[in-house]
Formats: structure tokens, C-alpha cells, sequence
């Protein structure tokens, strides 16, 4: 799992973006996320809600963004499928 600070601090880059400035539900989006993180809510938590947003924000952009918004989505993508790895349930879908 992606330690809270390392998750913070791409947070942080990635809200610093000049298209994420300009994209109020993005922006949004991230500083919930930021602030969850900041008061000690489940990094597992804040990580899947935020996989959400990031995958609606990209199919609505029809996959263009800026490269920090998609290393910020490629980390919580990564991050959600180490969590099944090794349960078994991945089987299930094949």
C-alpha cells in the first residue's frame, strides 16, 4: 500500500496542476482527499474514492490530462490491484 505521505504529496502535485485549478470537481475532489488524509482516515479509503473520481475524470477527457494526473491515477490503480493480489478472487473473474 502507498504510504499516506507519498500519497500527499502527489496529491498535492497534482492539485497544484493548472487543469486541475480549473476543474472545480477535480479540485474538489483532491482537497476531500488531501484533508481526509490529513486527519488520519484509511488510506485504503481515501485511495479507492479518489480511484473513482480519477476514472470518471479521465473517461470524461476522453483519456487527455496532464502527466501528474495520470501518474496520481496509474498509483491508485496499482495500488487497488496489489490489495486483491494473492486473495484469490481474482480468479473468480477469469
Amino acid at each position: 500500500m502507498m504510504e499516506k505521505k507519498s500519497l500527499m504529496d502527489l496529491i498535492d502535485q497534482v492539485a497544484n496542476e493548472g487543469e486541475v485549478k480549473q476543474d472545480a470537481g477535480l479540485s474538489n475532489a483532491l482537497l476531500v482527499a488531501y484533508r481526509d488524509l490529513d486527519n488520519d482516515k484509511e488510506v485504503r479509503n481515501v485511495m479507492r474514492k479518489l480511484g473513482g473520481i480519477l476514472s470518471t475524470y479521465l473517461m470524461t477527457h476522453q483519456y487527455k490530462a496532464s502527466q501528474p494526473v495520470l501518474d496520481l491515477a496509474k498509483a491508485v490503480q496499482k495500488d487497488d490491484q496489489s490489495f486483491w493480489k494473492g486473495t484469490g478472487l481474482s480468479k473468480i473473474f477469469l
